[in-house]
C-alpha cells in the first residue's frame, strides 16, 4: 500500500467525514428507496398503500417510499459514523457511496437529457397551441413553452447531458456537478412552482449534484468568494484506499459500472428515437378537426345536439397517440390505441385527467370519407356521439 495514503485511512475520522458518511448513505437510501419499500411491505413492517393509476409522480406511495429510504439510509449512515467513531478509524465508505451516486445521477441525466435532445419530452400539440393559456393547467403551460421551440428544448437536452458525461470522469466530476446542481436547481423550482408531479425526482437528483459538489467545497469558496487560488485535491482516487487487491478489484467494477451506463444509456436513446418516430406518425385521425353536425343517443334515437351543448365538441385534436376534446366548456384528453381487432375501423380512446391517472379504454369508430372529412361514434363521458367533422389545416402548425 502506499505510505502516502495509509494515515489518511488509519487517521481518526473528522466531523466532516462523519457527516459526509450519513449524507452518503442517506442519498443511497433514497437511490434504493423503491427496494427498500418492496422489503419493508414484503417483511410486515409498512401496510402498502394503494397504488394510484398515475403515469405522473408525486403520489402518496412515492412520497412513502421517498421517506423510507431517507430513514433507512440515514439510520445506516449513523451507525457507520458510529462504528468510526468508536474504532478512531476513518473508513472509505463515503467515497465509493459517492462513485456509486456520481453513477446513478449520471445515468439518469442521460436519460432525460437525450429524450429532450431527440424532442421528445415535450411535444408540441396543436391542441395544446389552440388553447388559451388560462384553461390549461400550471404544468401544460410550462411543458407548452419547453416544447414550442424544438431548438430550445435541445438546448435543455445537451444541459444535462453535458454534465452526465463529466460525471463518468473522476478528474472532471466536479464540473459535472456544478453544471448539474445548476441544471437540477432550475428544473426543480420549475417543478414547485408550476406544480409537475414529479418534484420527488428532481428534488432527489439536486440532492445528489450538491452533494457531489460539496465534496470541493473549501477549493470552490477559495476560488470563488475569497479569490485566491485554490489548492490541489488531496484526497486520493478512492481507489488507492485499498490494499493492490482491492484497487484492481474496484477499478475493474468502475470499468463495468461505467460501461453499463454507457450501454444502458445506448438502449434508451434507441427507445426514444422509436418513440419520436411514433409521435411523428401520421394517423388516419391525424389532424385538427372542427365539428359541422353532431348527434346523441338518446331515447332509442339519434338527437342532433347544437354547439350550446356539453356533448357537443366543438374541435377535436388527434396527434400521434394523443387525443383531445374541446369545447367551451369541457377539455378531455386522451390516450389513443389502434383497436387490435379491426384497426382500420376502431380506435380506442382512454380518457387521463391532469394527474395522469388513467380511464377504462373506450371504443370509437371512425370513417375517413375524404382527405378533409372524418367521421366518429363513441362515448364521451356519460353521453354517445356521433360526429361528422372537417380538417382545420390552418391549425395545424
Amino acid at each position: 500500500m502506499n505510505s502516502s495514503v495509509t494515515p489518511a485511512i488509519r487517521s481518526a475520522p473528522t466531523g466532516w467525514h462523519l457527516l459526509n458518511t450519513v449524507a452518503a448513505s442517506a442519498a443511497l437510501g433514497v437511490m434504493l428507496s423503491p427496494l427498500l419499500y418492496e422489503l419493508s411491505v414484503a417483511t410486515g413492517l409498512l401496510t402498502p398503500l394503494q397504488e394510484a393509476s398515475s403515469s405522473c409522480g408525486d403520489t402518496p406511495t412515492q412520497w412513502l417510499t421517498l421517506r423510507i429510504g431517507l430513514i433507512w439510509g440515514a439510520v445506516a449512515g449513523t451507525a457507520l459514523a458510529a462504528a468510526q467513531l468508536l474504532q478512531r478509524r476513518r473508513w472509505a465508505i463515503a467515497e465509493v457511496l459517492l462513485d456509486l451516486v456520481a453513477l446513478y445521477l449520471s445515468l439518469t441525466l442521460f436519460r432525460y437529457g437525450f429524450v429532450k435532445v431527440l424532442a421528445t419530452q415535450f411535444p408540441r400539440l396543436w391542441a395544446n397551441l389552440d388553447t388559451p393559456p388560462a384553461e390549461l393547467t400550471p404544468m401544460r403551460v410550462a411543458w407548452q413553452f419547453f416544447g414550442y421551440s424544438r431548438g430550445y428544448q435541445q438546448f435543455l437536452g445537451w444541459g444535462e447531458v453535458v454534465p452526465a458525461a463529466l460525471l463518468l470522469v473522476r478528474r472532471t466530476r466536479t464540473l459535472g456537478a456544478f453544471i448539474a446542481t445548476v441544471v437540477m436547481l432550475n428544473v426543480f423550482v420549475v417543478n414547485v412552482f408550476f406544480d409537475v408531479c414529479v418534484k420527488i425526482g428532481s428534488g432527489s437528483y439536486l440532492f445528489f449534484a450538491l452533494l457531489l459538489l460539496l465534496q470541493d467545497v473549501d477549493r470552490l469558496w477559495q476560488f470563488f468568494i475569497g479569490h485566491r487560488p485554490a489548492a490541489l485535491r488531496t484526497l486520493p482516487a478512492t481507489a488507492s484506499r485499498f490494499g493492490r487487491r482491492g484497487r484492481l478489484v474496484y477499478r475493474g467494477l468502475g470499468v463495468l459500472f461505467t460501461l453499463a451506463v454507457i450501454g444502458l444509456t445506448a438502449l434508451d436513446v434507441q427507445g426514444t428515437r422509436e418513440y419520436a418516430a411514433e409521435q411523428a406518425a401520421v394517423l388516419p385521425l391525424t389532424g385538427v378537426w372542427e365539428t359541422a353536425r353532431a348527434a346523441r343517443w338518446q331515447a332509442g334515437r339519434w338527437q342532433p345536439l347544437t354547439p350550446a351543448d356539453s356533448a357537443y365538441p366543438a374541435r377535436a385534436y388527434f396527434q400521434a397517440a394523443q387525443a383531445v376534446l374541446r369545447n367551451s366548456v369541457r377539455r378531455d384528453r386522451f390516450v389513443t390505441e389502434p383497436d387490435s381487432a379491426r384497426p382500420k375501423e376502431l380506435i380506442q380512446l382512454i380518457a387521463r385527467n391532469e394527474n395522469n391517472d388513467y380511464a377504462a379504454p373506450r371504443r370509437w369508430q371512425y370513417q375517413r370519407t375524404a382527405s378533409d372529412s372524418l367521421q366518429l361514434r363513441g362515448r364521451w363521458r356519460r353521453d354517445s356521439v356521433q360526429l361528422v367533422l372537417h380538417l382545420n389545416r390552418g391549425l395545424m402548425k
